[in-house]
Order: structure tokens, then sequence, then C-alpha cells
């Protein structure tokens, strides 16, 4: 998302609603569908976020618990 983009979809979401208000009486159908547009694109942009999150962390758990898993299992074996 450009600067442009990013500026619009700021004004969507920082605005009060007698401002949107206003947005929607003057706004074209194609203005409507612009806003839609940024506001689903920061939707996906934030999911993908998400998700680089949670696969970092399931990588360092997975590595974590291995690792405390054998030092448990070494207790055990003869």
């Amino acid at each position: 998302m450009n600067e442009w983009d990013r500026n619009n979809l700021h004004f969507i979401l920082d605005s009060d609603e007698e401002t949107l208000e206003d947005f929607y009486s003057w706004a074209t159908e194609d203005d409507l569908a612009y806003a839609l547009s940024l506001v689903r694109e920061a939707k996906t942009e934030l999911l993908i976020q998400e998700a680089d999150i949670l696969d970092e962390l399931l990588t360092t758990a997975t590595a974590d618990d291995v690792s405390e898993a054998s030092t448990m299992l070494k207790r055990f074996q003869l």
C-alpha cells in the first residue's frame, strides 16, 4: 500500500462519526469501493503479519520443546 492509500486508510479508521457521515454524504460509489478496498488490503496485511508471527512462535516453540523433551528423556535412559 502506498503512502497516499495509507493516509486515506487512516482517514477512514481514525475519523469520528460526524466526519464519516459527511464523507458518506458526498462519496460516490467508486469512492466507497476504494475505501472498502483499502480496508480489505489492510486486513490482508494484518493477517499476513499474524501468520508470520505465529509461524515464528511455533518454530521457536518447537525447537525449544524438542530440546527440553530430549533433556527429560535422558533422565530415564540407562
